[in-house]
């Protein structure tokens, strides 16, 4: 069957400002509100797809302005009259006009994704080969706080009906304030609930990510992700030799090349997954292809997004097998979202619709409210 082309005509290019519904504190900084750019790919006779950056300037090396700005005059008009049946061909222009800026390259794919799959009339999920599970479960993230206010914040999550917690530390001065910070959560939550510790870089040198790892061990965590600096994935490796703690790479793992050398080296158990780290879904993909063939398990992560990009990493944790974890929790993390994907979570269970495309509606009167330069990129 020869399709007809699905030219881009233009796209809409939205930075907004989302509440939180409390500050998001990790290692490296506080965040009251979401900084996002949401983008809109339409084609001449009315279809669209939706996508969304979440840049952070410590793991993507990208500002909320320069995000949006290099939309605007660099990858958006670069789509202009390309066909997104052949989104590879898009997205390797892209590539070749800028060489990083991966959550600003998210953005788009997302939306030429949402916007095949809505005009196919299946979900995104479907686009991606189908459903590996029959739903998902999310975990709960706890803020880098005092070890008492955490532990309150736990129990909190757990009586709300979530079995596995999340705890955000990171203090490179004082290391043994994290490990009580994990000890008492454990006390408060009891045996039987999961934990997982994420550093966000925050210890920065091997020495003291095994000395801090090995006083969690009595609290038993699931893994410790990302507990030395971003670049030294051969320290990463050390850690993992001399723990016996199961250990995540996050921020150290962009794409394939790193993903690659963090197999080579043996340095993880798990990769946390983010599109916004990645440059979207096409990347994630072969990420993830590399990962599963070393035996190393995936993890769909989150910058603390909107339902725009949460529903894309939420579809994705759905059609591959190799994700075992999701904390795509943006939609309950926001006061006020752009789209409705708050209402596929129950409690810690996520159930995905078989609407079209991202399956989600965008409120476009909320899309206003919150933008603050709403402007549209024409050939």
């Amino acid at each position: 069957m020869i399709r007809p082309p699905l030219a881009v005509a233009a796209v809409d290019v939205i930075p907004v400002r989302l509440p939180l519904v409390e500050p998001f504190v990790i290692a490296y900084g506080s965040y009251p509100d979401v900084l996002s750019v949401l983008v809109r790919v339409r084609t001449a006779d009315g279809a669209a797809g939706w996508g969304e950056a979440t840049p952070d300037p410590n793991v993507t090396g990208e500002t909320w302005e320069g995000a949006a700005a290099m939309l605007r005059e660099t990858l958006a008009p670069a789509l202009i009259g390309r066909d997104a049946w052949d989104r590879d061909a898009a997205l390797r222009e892209i590539d070749r006009r800028v060489e990083f800026a991966p959550a600003a390259k998210a953005a788009l794919d997302i939306a030429l994704h949402d916007l095949v799959a809505r005009v196919l009339n299946v979900p995104l999920w479907a686009l991606l080969g189908g459903r590996s599970k029959p739903h998902l479960e999310i975990s709960r993230v706890v803020s880098m706080a005092d070890p008492e206010e955490m532990a309150t914040k736990a129990a909190s999550h757990v009586a709300a009906g979530f079995d596995v917690i999340k705890l955000k530390v990171g203090e490179a001065a004082n290391a043994a304030r994290d490990a009580r910070r994990v000890a008492v959560v454990r006390d408060a939550i009891g045996p039987d609930i999961g934990i997982k510790v994420d550093v966000n870089q925050g210890w920065r040198t091997p020495g003291t990510a095994i000395g801090a790892i090995r006083a969690m061990e009595p609290s038993r965590p699931r893994y410790v992700e990302q507990p030395v600096a971003a670049w030294d994935i051969e320290g990463l490796a050390e850690v993992r030799r001399q723990t016996g703690v199961p250990i995540m790479i996050d921020e150290g793992c962009h794409g394939p090349r790193e993903m690659q050398r963090a197999v080579m080296l043996r340095a993880a158990d798990f990769v946390n997954i983010k599109l916004m780290k990645t440059g979207g879904i096409a990347a994630a993909l072969r990420l993830n292809a590399i990962a599963e063939t070393a035996g190393v398990a995936a993890q769909v992560g989150t910058m603390v997004e909107s339902s725009v990009a949460s529903a894309a990493g939420l579809h994705l944790a759905l059609a591959l097998a190799n994700v075992e974890t999701v904390e795509m929790g943006g939609p309950l993390m926001t006061a006020a979202d752009i789209g409705d994907a708050r209402a596929w979570y129950d409690g810690s269970r996520v159930r995905i619709p078989d609407a079209p495309g991202l399956g989600i509606v965008v409120d476009e009167a909320a899309v206003r409210r919150f933008s603050t330069d709403w402007r549209e990129v024409r050939g």
